[in-house]
């Protein structure tokens, strides 16, 4: 039985957004209710890599200009963070796919 590239891929995607999901959301809790430092180390590390994306995209100027006048709240930047982080999940996991999918079309199997 052969399960497609697509469907492996989609289910990783999945499961890696919802631990870096989880991951966020506990780590937010410990830092706002605790104040502990690594909490505050580990969420500006989650942070690095959605403002780095957004950044690349030309959105970050804007999107920080926003949040700093107070048309953006703290929980749309961390909304707007981890959207941006799952959109960059689920687009590498297509792009593997049909990397994969790519490669089984050019190389087939050999039966033997």
């Amino acid at each position: 039985m052969t399960v497609a590239p697509h469907r492996i891929n989609l289910t990783s995607a999945t499961i890696l957004s919802g631990v870096y999901l989880t991951a966020g959301v506990g780590i937010e809790l410990v830092r706002r209710y605790f104040g502990f430092r690594w909490a505050e180390r580990a969420s500006l590390a989650l942070e690095v890599f959605p403002a780095r994306i957004l950044d690349w995209l030309g959105l970050f100027v804007s999107f920080r200009k926003a949040w700093a006048q107070g048309i953006l709240s703290d929980i749309q930047v961390r909304l707007l963070y981890g959207l941006t982080t799952i959109a960059v999940i689920y687009v590498l996991g297509f792009l593997v796919a049909l990397a994969m999918w790519t490669a089984t079309r050019w190389w087939p199997r050999k039966t033997s």
